[in-house]
């Protein structure tokens, strides 16, 4: 039977799990990928490591990894009425944020709520924007006062926009895609190499907090010390309206994983998984980076003395929103470019 990449997400988009809060993610991803390794375990900082060894005398570290965390909101103040104020976990667009549920990881489980809008017939004439700054926001969750909302949440509770798990043909949309849709892909590529012998030890790493600056990939790769790594993450798809190729790249849905090339990642890397991509008859794109990539690679290609590390990224719509999506067939060709890749080190 096929791996299937969108029970996984399915699971997983649910999931309220954003940077420091990964534990019920990892415990999923942790549990699933044990099947194909030689064995699993959690770093202090909370990072999960899968490993298939090698059999060859000489052989050398390939690590892969992919972030288990999102984007998400934490409690900073409740006030006496029971509405919650809050801070941003990483990344958010705070226009997107009015009107939505979110489910908040409350003191004895998951609580709903709303984030409060004013009606438009309230606001001042002539003002066409709310102040949209996260104290100028606030979450209600239909409780009387301060006392009431205290039975449910604390301060430092966490919270993620809800949104529904949609399938069409091959595409994915949800919310938390970035990053565990890599998580996917990671799961399937032990599972592809699960009976095949190979030379070199495969380190699968779920990392945490990619979205507060990659702090559990830079612990990940100084405690592993790998002679490589491949991250895996998304990428902008430019395939909507309002995007432009030549500001934003050309990068499409259904088109393959994105292979991307720049000074974060090491040339050599970039041009194997490309000669891998066209030897093995995979589709990919093309990205071209001229910074640091805002990617776990940012971190892991400066550990220690300097890591060889590669970027292969899964194209995603509406990143950062509780919409994104992705093609479960770029997740298909990216699990085969990876499984390549590593077996074209073998022998």
């Amino acid at each position: 039977m096929d791996f299937s990449y969108i029970n996984f997400l399915q699971k997983v988009a649910k999931m309220v799990a954003p940077s420091g809060n990964e534990k019920e993610v990892l415990d999923l991803w942790s549990n699933e990928i044990s099947a194909y390794v030689s064995d699993t375990y959690s770093t202090s900082l909370g990072n999960v490591v899968a490993v298939k060894h090698g059999t060859c005398d000489c052989r050398k570290k390939i690590m892969l990894t992919a972030h288990a965390d999102e984007i998400g909101l934490i409690i900073t103040y409740i006030d006496n009425d029971g509405f919650l104020y809050f801070n941003e976990i990483g990344g958010i667009d705070t226009n997107l944020l009015p009107g939505k549920v979110v489910s908040i990881k409350g003191i004895n489980g998951l609580i709903d709520g709303v984030i409060g809008v004013k009606p438009v017939h309230l606001q001042e004439r002539g003002n066409n924007k709310q102040n949209l700054s996260p104290e100028n926001l606030w979450i209600d969750i239909n409780v009387k006062d301060k006392e009431e909302a205290l039975e449910f949440v604390q301060i430092g509770c966490v919270a993620t926009l809800t949104s529904d798990f949609l399938v069409r043909g091959s595409r994915i949309t949800g919310k938390a895609m970035d990053n565990r849709c890599s998580l996917a892909v990671l799961l399937a590529v032990a599972r592809s190499l699960y009976n095949v012998s190979v030379d070199n030890d495969i380190y699968y790493v779920a990392t945490v907090q990619e979205e507060i600056r990659a702090r559990g990939a830079q612990t990940a790769a100084f405690h592993i010390n790998p002679d490589m790594c491949i991250v895996l993450d998304v990428t902008h798809a430019t395939d909507y309206p309002s995007m432009s190729p030549v500001k934003d790249g050309d990068i499409k849905l259904g088109n393959g994983g994105v292979i991307a090339v720049g000074p974060n990642m090491d040339n050599s890397i970039s041009r194997k998984l490309v000669f891998t991509s066209e030897e093995k008859k995979i589709k990919y794109q093309l990205e071209a980076i001229a910074g640091p990539t805002g990617t776990d690679a940012n971190t892991i290609q400066i550990s220690k003395e300097g890591i060889p590390t590669g970027l292969v990224s899964i194209p995603c719509r509406y990143m950062h929103s509780p919409v994104e999506i992705v093609d479960e067939e770029d997740l298909k060709m990216t699990t085969k470019l990876l499984t390549e890749f590593i077996l074209a080190f073998n022998g």
